[in-house]
Order: structure tokens, then C-alpha cells, then sequence
């Protein structure tokens, strides 16, 4: 909580939401921290396909561990340029 309250000090514009998780069967609502900062979802994006790509065995968690120590050297922006540093090893 306390890293929140730290980034509430920094971002005033930051938001609290109530989000539903859209699943049919098992309806959920959950509270989300919601920032009006581009590159932050552009971050968040990136890093929801990582976790799928470590969920579904496309990448090691050596790999995941590798891009997140060394990010944003290894940032790809979701396929849109090349990173400065090779984590794959493929």
C-alpha cells in the first residue's frame, strides 16, 4: 500500500477504478489504480504479454526474469521496434 501512496504523491491524476474481470460464468469486480500516462500502458501492455508468453510456455522464466531485470533495454513496444538487449534465447 505503501508503494501506491507513493505514486498517488507523484501522479494527482492517478485514478481509482472498479473494473470487471468479463467473465461470464464467474463475474468479478475488482478495485484497479488507473494512470492517464501513455507509456505506462504501453509498459503494462507489453508486460501482460509476457506473463501470457511465460503462462503459455513460449518463454522461460529465466527469459521473463531476464527481460524484467533488464527492462527497458529489452522492450520491444509489442513488436514494434527491436530491443537494445537480446533476452530470448531463441
Amino acid at each position: 500500500m505503501y508503494t501506491l501512496f507513493e505514486l498517488d504523491e507523484h501522479y494527482p491524476d492517478m485514478r481509482i477504478c472498479e473494473v470487471e474481470t468479463g467473465e461470464p460464468l464467474y463475474p468479478e469486480k475488482h478495485m484497479s489504480v488507473c494512470f492517464n500516462y501513455r507509456l505506462l500502458d504501453e509498459f503494462m501492455q507489453e508486460w501482460n504479454i509476457r506473463k501470457q508468453e511465460l503462462a503459455e510456455g513460449k518463454i522461460t522464466k529465466e527469459e521473463y526474469a531476464d527481460w524484467k531485470l533488464n527492462w527497458p533495454d529489452t522492450a520491444d513496444d509489442c513488436g514494434k521496434f527491436q530491443p537494445k538487449k537480446k533476452w530470448r534465447k531463441g
